[in-house]
């Protein structure tokens, strides 16, 4: 029984090798010309550097009096304070 195993397998082995190296049926040859256009040379622009202006930390508040009261505007932490002064 092994035996007519092995040679079960030896044939469908043989089998196989026989039908892969049979060459491929001819198809009718479709050719496909690609042309490719010429890539630009990449561009290099240089940029100026950078300016650095330096202002003060905290600019100085505006005041602007009236007779008997003065109102204070300058500029906080979270946005614009406003200090009114009635006399």
């Amino acid at each position: 029984m092994a035996r007519s195993i092995l040679t079960l397998a030896a044939v469908g082995g043989v089998a196989l090798m026989a039908a892969a190296c049979q060459p491929a049926a001819e198809e009718p040859a479709e050719t496909t010309t690609v042309v490719e256009a010429p890539t630009p040379a990449p561009v290099v622009v240089e940029q100026p550097a950078p300016v650095v202006v330096e202002t003060p930390a905290t600019p100085p508040p505006v005041v602007v009096e009236r007779e008997g009261d003065s109102t204070t505007v300058r500029a906080g932490r979270d946005g614009i304070e406003v200090e009114t002064t009635n006399r």
